[in-house]
């Protein structure tokens, strides 16, 4: 099944607040692993915290948060993205592939990346 995600726009899922909740829970626990939000890829002038909360509004974060709560735990969640991901989001990524062991396919613009184990096939040449 194919879902569509774009930035910051969950409101129209029916699952919405489910997506949502697993994201916080997901955003919690790569803390918790030592993730650090690099927010120099917000490019809006607001406050750092702000910066922090626009970067997981991010399409590909969505789409895992949803691919998380709607598959079985060993099955691959596979992301089709029309830009590049950005650096936060492929940090993100590998963190949720390491803290959920959820492989996690990515194809952007230019590649495809596979992660898994919080490594990336690209060798973070992105």
């Amino acid at each position: 099944m194919v879902h569509r995600f774009h930035v910051g726009d969950t409101s129209h899922h029916p699952q919405a607040w489910e997506i949502y909740r697993e994201m916080d829970q997901l955003a919690s626990r790569i803390k918790e692993m030592g993730y650090i939000p690099d927010t120099d890829f917000v490019l809006h002038d607001v406050e750092e915290e702000q910066k922090k909360q626009f970067l997981f509004q991010h399409s590909e974060k969505i789409a895992v948060a949803y691919g998380i709560i709607s598959t079985t735990p060993l099955k691959p969640i596979r992301i089709f993205k029309n830009l590049r991901v950005c650096g936060d989001c492929h940090t993100v990524m590998k963190y949720i592939s390491m803290a959920t062991g959820t492989e996690i396919v990515v194809r952007d613009s230019n590649r495809f990346h596979h992660m898994k184990n919080g490594e990336c096939s690209c060798k973070d040449y992105w």
